[in-house]
């Protein structure tokens, strides 16, 4: 290759990968303007709210603290782009006093707007506004929801698990699962088999004798025979038969 050639490309490239970084932190300039004047909006709509109100409803306190909780997210995304748009600037080695001093202004409006909102959560707080809520951002109600759900999620399967043991009695008597003809106040988990009671209906057995030594009402479960042998323990009614004990005990002897 010519090298006037290779001079003009490697010339072309840089020019490339200015414009690229130039237009990078033109759009995180974009960006935080883009965020400030949301804020400004959504801080009309606070005022409005709260207008001549020593106290405010319940719907109002939804919508002020939407508001606020979107203020708190877009206040730190802001903070977190002029970093990036700082950053960017000193990894270009470009000496652009413009964008120099939109940062500045930038940074500028930052300050001021976090003062206008420190004094914003001042009134609120006068008008029975807690500091948490105050402060909440979008990622904490996202926090706050999933630990709900897996909350829920957590006490579903709690409350559709139990537990089956199957055998004779020389043998539930030595694991502890009874005590004479009854089940053991303490038993321990590890001697049954866990299941989900909402996709197990049937208890294998396979046994010429079956007793149920735990308590499930009657009606809520047959035992189905195959000749002279008990094949298995159907459960016709999950709700009922898990009523009064989630461990099933069936002595086979």
């Amino acid at each position: 290759m010519d090298p006037k050639d290779k001079q003009i490309k490697e010339l072309q490239a840089q020019l490339a990968e200015k414009d690229a970084s130039v237009n990078e932190m033109f759009s995180f300039i974009n960006d935080v303007e883009d965020n400030l004047n949301t804020i400004e909006a959504s801080q009309m709509k606070i005022q409005e709210s709260k207008k001549g109100n020593t106290e405010v409803e319940q719907d109002v306190k939804e919508s002020i603290m939407e508001h606020i909780t979107n203020i708190n997210t877009l206040l730190e995304k802001n903070k977190e782009l002029i970093k990036k748009l700082e950053s960017a600037l000193r990894n270009s080695n470009m000496k652009v006093d413009a964008l120099q001093k939109t940062i500045e202004l930038l940074n500028q409006q930052m300050l001021e707007k976090d003062t206008e909102i420190a004094d914003l959560k001042t009134q609120l707080e006068k008008l029975n506004f807690t500091v948490a809520e105050l402060n909440t951002k979008i990622e904490d109600l996202s926090g706050q929801n999933e630990e709900k759900a897996q909350l829920i999620d957590q006490q579903t399967v709690e409350l559709n698990t139990a537990y089956y043991v199957v055998g004779e009695r020389r043998d539930l008597k030595d694991k502890g699962v009874i005590t004479g003809d009854r089940v053991s106040q303490k038993v321990n988990p590890e001697n049954f088999v866990k299941i989900d009671i909402r996709n197990t209906t049937e208890i294998i057995l396979n046994v010429k004798k079956a007793k149920l030594i735990s308590t499930h009402p009657e009606g809520s479960y047959t035992l189905k025979m195959n000749g002279k042998i008990i094949e298995k323990i159907v459960v016709t009614n999950p709700k009922t038969f898990w009523s009064i004990s989630k461990f099933l005990v069936v002595q086979t002897d």
